[in-house]
């Protein structure tokens, strides 16, 4: 008597790479909220308002990308590259250091939400159980 017993997914499939309206639009969205917060520093210049750059890309990035993981990526690219136009800009609508700063620290923390959200969930949900 020698039963098979067979493996089964923990997890939803994982499903493949679309580009849809609405990481589109969040790629606009996220560009629409680096742009204010990087006026935000050029016109205070304090600490503080460098390290917001750390809580607007991580907490709605988060949030996001637990709906859908490419939305949450859409929107720490345009967070990222809103950063560029704005180091070209001469002060008061630009700054070269803070353009770069902005593009920098929101690329490494898309890159840590990435290997959170893609490498470590996709992981999980390849875990199979035996009934």
């Amino acid at each position: 008597m020698n039963k098979t017993k067979k493996a089964q997914s923990v997890g939803a499939p994982e499903p493949e790479f679309t580009i849809d309206i609405f990481t589109i639009g969040f790629v606009i969205i996220g560009g629409v909220c680096s742009w204010i917060n990087m006026l935000v520093i050029l016109n205070s210049m304090q600490i503080i308002a460098y390290l917001s750059i750390i809580f607007t890309t991580i907490i709605p990035g988060v949030i996001i990308a637990y709906k859908n993981r490419y939305w949450g990526y859409g929107y720490m690219i345009g967070f990222a590259l809103a950063g560029i136009p704005f180091s070209c800009l001469e002060p008061p609508y630009g700054d070269l250091f803070i353009g770069w700063y902005t593009f920098f620290t929101a690329l490494f923390i898309f890159i840590i939400l990435w290997l959170i959200f893609w490498k470590a969930w996709r992981s999980l949900s390849g875990i199979k159980k035996i009934d």
